[in-house]
């Protein structure tokens, strides 16, 4: 009988620890800055400073697509990326997965911070309206 009281207190202050640690988590999450959306999202294969892997993940900071195809990049973050693409003299053939959580607002934000931490030309963004052109690019 004492060890099913027992259990049953246990069980009640887990219950009650996970709600209350959700329910924290939950009214205190403050939106991520660019920063840390780019660390979340791209640095793990692109680098903290977007000088890429080895042979293996291209590097983004000094890439095409952040100096002349901006319009490009909400759809390779949107859909991925497949097949051979070049990089100065390295050819580069892994898969890029989708990035189908990163909402247009965080991509605007990931988008704008690689555009000024590496000094390339900002442009006003327009991610809503390149995603809806993904398929005629």
């Amino acid at each position: 009988m004492k060890s099913n009281i027992t259990s049953l207190c246990l069980m009640a202050l887990l219950s009650l620890v996970t709600i209350l640690t959700c329910s924290t988590l939950t009214w205190s999450a403050e939106p991520l800055s660019p920063e840390q959306l780019y660390t979340a999202n791209c640095a793990r294969c692109h680098g903290h400073e977007g000088e890429g892997f080895l042979k293996v993940y291209p590097p983004i900071h000094n890439s095409r697509f952040l100096k002349e195809d901006v319009s490009h990049l909400p759809c390779i973050i949107r859909n991925g990326l497949r097949g051979e693409i070049t990089v100065g003299d390295t050819t580069f053939n892994q898969i890029m997965p989708a990035m189908t959580r990163v909402t247009t607002e965080e991509m605007t934000a990931i988008i704008g911070f690689m555009q000024q931490k590496w000094n390339h030309p900002t442009t006003e963004l327009q991610v809503e309206q390149w995603l809806s052109q993904c398929n005629s690019q």
